[in-house]
């Protein structure tokens, strides 16, 4: 009779003691599935880009709009500063290019401005601090300055393309109505085309 309960609580003890386990084993795999899931999770969502990694995506793709058969980069600036210090070209538009022709060679700069979607109607390219250091490039440079502007897409892609000179810009925020006398038509299938007759980007 003794060894028969012996018996039966050793069992009893075995059957609890596989229970634990398996328990314990079930909680370590849910635990793991669930870091698992967490983990994939936070490699499928892309950290959302920067204004400056969107402006420097932006120029790369108006770069690549030129043909390396007629134009070559001068200057390609880069906006670096610390504490309030940065170089006098962080001031100048982002590009200064060489083109040429035959017997043609001159030079003018382009500044590159992206945005993901119009404000007010139209699109606010720059402050006024801006637009002057700009237009006093163009002056001390002897050279012509355009304002490429892209909006909507990506900036590796936008949906829309303008092409304005410097010099009909009066205005840090351009409405709709005057961004459309200048808009690239075809630009996605097209590079970029400079009248050396007219001085005029298309």
């Amino acid at each position: 009779m003794t060894i028969g309960i012996i018996l039966i609580l050793l069992g009893v003890s075995a059957i609890v003691t596989g229970i634990v386990f398996i328990r314990k084993d079930k909680v370590s795999t849910i635990a793991k599935t669930e870091e698992f899931k967490a983990d994939v999770l936070i490699k499928e969502i892309p950290e959302a880009k920067t204004d400056k990694q969107k402006g420097d995506d932006f120029e790369k793709y108006v770069v690549q709009k030129f043909s390396k058969n007629y134009f070559s980069i001068l200057e390609w600036t880069g906006d670096k500063y610390v504490n309030g210090s940065y170089s006098q070209s962080n001031t100048h538009p982002d590009l200064a290019l060489k083109f040429k022709f035959k017997d043609i060679d001159t030079d003018f700069a382009v500044e590159c401005k992206y945005r993901s979607d119009y404000y007010k109607n139209g699109v606010e390219w720059c402050t006024s601090r801006q637009l002057e250091n700009y237009r006093n490039y163009a002056k001390e440079k002897s050279r012509t300055v355009f304002v490429v502007i892209g909006v909507g897409g990506e900036a590796t892609a936008p949906e829309e393309l303008y092409i304005i000179p410097l010099s009909a810009i009066s205005e840090t925020l351009l409405s709709k109505t005057f961004l459309n006398r200048y808009r690239k038509e075809n630009f996605k299938e097209s590079n970029m085309f400079y009248d050396y007759e007219q001085g005029n980007l298309k």
